[in-house]
């Protein structure tokens, strides 16, 4: 068991960055939500504590978004070790709520849409427009909610299954 959380987060992160480079023919709006999309799997992971998210992964992960979105080589890069960075930063007891992840993510959205603006700017020697960043890093922190909502609902079930279980053992020893 180990072992497949040792690399669950990158198995994911992969799948998630594979999907994201996929030609979707989405909209232009789409473009500041999709590469986002691997780091807020990371998110999930680094919230709940599952695994490790190692650093290199985020990196690689960021380089390939980078080449399949023809930007400059390490933005993305370096937005998901800045995120990743700061999520990692928060006391471990601000995780263990929902209200408690539900603000980690705000403040890692605040902190994600910063460090985009500033690299963008300093790329491009101008300020870029900050509503298609903000709507992007939204709609991605959006899909985070919703993960972590379907992961709370997995653990519910599985509660509630082993307290059935558990009854049902019980009932027959007794």
């Amino acid at each position: 068991m180990k072992a497949v959380l040792a690399i669950l987060p990158g198995v994911v992160i992969t799948m998630v960055l594979a999907l994201a480079c996929a030609p979707w023919g989405a909209p232009d709006e789409a473009r500041f939500v999709m590469p986002l999309l691997p780091y807020m799997a990371a998110h999930v992971f680094l919230a709940r504590g599952v695994g490790v998210v190692p650093s290199p992964i985020l990196f690689v992960a960021g380089l390939v978004m980078d080449l399949a979105t023809h930007g400059p080589l390490g933005f993305w890069a370096i937005i998901y070790l800045s995120g990743a960075l700061f999520a990692r930063q928060l006391p471990g007891g601000i995780m263990q709520t929902a209200l408690g992840r539900l603000g980690a993510l705000a403040a890692t959205v605040l902190v994600l849409f910063v460090v985009q603006v500033a690299v963008a700017s300093l790329y491009k020697f101008e300020w870029v427009d900050w509503r298609g960043v903000i709507a992007g890093t939204s709609v991605a922190a959006l899909a985070v909610l919703i993960v972590d909502l379907i992961w709370r609902s997995g653990q519910s079930a599985a509660q509630v299954n082993v307290t059935q279980r558990g009854a049902s053992q019980a009932g027959r020893v007794g």
